[in-house]
């Protein structure tokens, strides 16, 4: 349980910018050598950035509206050792098989269909990992590539017309920037 809460705390805490600064991925075609060889963060845990990507990615597909972070850190260690021995499998389709597998908690404060600017606003220390998750969720509900985390003025680009719309669904002004 410790392991949870250190992995969900560092999931909710790193500044957006920071994480952006890892490749971008593309959901539907990362395979499992690409996640296994990529390096730990500093807590020797496997790559949160691309574990919450695939996480709304999947999410989406699921039709599941609500970022999870609870189940985030049983998920990324499941898939990371399953990976280890398959390493040219799509991470997606384990993510997604392991996801259905797991205990979803009802509701969370981070919610692709309700969730407003003025919530992130509110609190963007939490919020950072719910932008992670909810770009792969805006890509997988739209079938897009577009990402806002390309670079540091992408994401500032799309937080600061959060700031302007503070009544205007998170997923819907990203929706707008990532394209």
């Amino acid at each position: 349980m410790k392991k949870v809460l250190v992995l969900c705390c560092l999931l909710m805490g790193l500044p957006v910018a920071a994480q952006a600064a890892n490749d971008k991925i593309s959901p539907n075609s990362f395979i499992c050598a690409e996640l296994v060889t990529m390096p730990m963060t500093d807590g020797g845990q496997p790559p949160i950035f691309e574990a919450l990507q695939i996480d709304g990615y999947v999410s989406a597909g699921a039709g599941d509206t609500v970022a999870h972070p609870d189940i985030l850190a049983p998920l990324l260690t499941g898939v990371y050792t399953y990976c280890q021995s398959h390493p040219t499998e799509k991470v997606a389709d384990i993510w997604a098989k392991a996801r259905k597998a797991q205990d979803i908690p009802e509701g969370d404060t981070w919610q692709a269909d309700k969730t407003k600017c003025s919530d992130y606003n509110a609190d963007p220390d939490n919020g950072s990992g719910f932008v992670i998750w909810l770009d792969g969720y805006n890509r997988s509900k739209n079938k897009t590539e577009a990402s806002v985390l390309n670079s540091d003025a992408t994401i500032k680009a799309f937080l600061d017309a959060c700031t302007k719309q503070p009544d205007a669904l998170m997923l819907d002004v990203l929706a707008k920037s990532a394209k």
